[in-house]
């Protein structure tokens, strides 16, 4: 039986704590609210200050009690067992997000959502009785109750802001990856001629019943030769491609001089220019088969229809 890597304490104290002290500044925007709706329309300056200091004064105790929930993880030095897979665009979405969520208290990531609803909650909190105070008596005696639901839905989502942007021990064994990245790229190698499938080549490491996702790149593999031949991508923070290098997977091949990795600019006749040497080459060293013969009259048919553009063009 294998040893668990990932050792993890209650969250429930901390919950509580989270718990408390929302809902003990929750009582204090309503005792401030309670006050200062009285001279609201004459002061509003006042109320808005007023009620930016009691939120603000929250953040450093929730900030503290998120970090505590993020941290009672410890991590035992996991002996990953790793194997690469291949798979489409739709099962890395599919994997990623049930990885995200299984491992929520483990990673660390930005959530822009998150921020945009803080920001709301917050303009909505000043805001908001500006006009409940122009309402009738009943929602008038009740704005000090709503502003400090309010206070509650602001507490708990920076508290989850907070969960999920602080890292913990175990954070840098499970990275983080964002399939929409990879869209760009594998559009770009599937609408290639000569190519069957394209998808992401990633490393799956195991370890006592936790995985980790590692290293996932775009990569296709070539009409008729697939199970032997494959060319990888790089890409950069914003999806665009950087480099295409081909690769032999046959134990001795070595390829000629004349295939080498293509760098930017990436076009889609030097991708395909890649893919035909690449045809080329594999039945140099290892005869030609019908398949490859009618995969390269379509690529010379592409590249041929892409030269006369280029011709006509300059």
């Amino acid at each position: 039986m294998s040893e668990v890597p990932i050792i993890s304490k209650s969250p429930l104290p901390y919950q509580i704590a989270i718990f408390i002290i929302i809902h003990m500044w929750a009582f204090m925007c309503f005792e401030v609210a309670q006050y200062q709706m009285v001279t609201l329309y004459q002061s509003p300056l006042s109320w808005i200050g007023w009620v930016t200091l009691v939120l603000t004064s929250m953040l450093p105790a929730l900030g503290l009690s998120a970090w505590k929930l993020k941290d009672r993880v410890q991590i035992q030095n996991p002996n990953w067992k790793f194997k690469v897979r291949e798979v489409n665009l739709q099962e890395f979405e599919e994997m990623t997000k049930s990885y995200n969520n299984s491992y929520r208290y483990l990673l660390s990531s930005v959530d822009y959502l998150l921020l945009i609803l803080l920001s709301i909650c917050y303009v909505v909190i000043i805001t908001l009785p500006f006009y409940l105070m122009s309402t009738n008596i009943l929602v008038i005696a009740s704005t000090p109750i709503i502003l400090a639901f309010f206070t509650i839905v602001f507490g708990f989502l920076f508290s989850y802001f907070i969960f999920k942007l602080i890292p913990n021990s175990a954070t840098p064994e499970f990275p983080t990856h964002q399939p929409r990245r990879f869209r760009k790229a594998i559009s770009f190698l599937a609408y290639s001629p000569g190519i069957f499938w394209s998808g992401i080549r990633l490393t799956i490491g195991e370890a006592g019943g936790f995985y980790t996702i590692r290293s996932p790149i775009p990569v296709a593999r070539i009409e008729g030769i697939e199970g032997v031949v494959r060319i990888e991508c790089a890409i950069d923070s914003s999806g665009n491609l950087t480099r295409i290098s081909p690769v032999f997977e046959s134990d001795g091949f070595t390829p000629s001089e004349k295939i080498e990795d293509i760098v930017e600019p990436i076009t889609p006749t030097k991708t395909t220019q890649l893919v035909r040497l690449m045809i080329q080459e594999y039945m140099r060293h290892s005869g030609g088969e019908e398949i490859l013969d009618d995969v390269l009259e379509d690529i010379d048919t592409f590249l041929s229809k892409h030269k006369r553009i280029d011709d006509t063009s300059n």
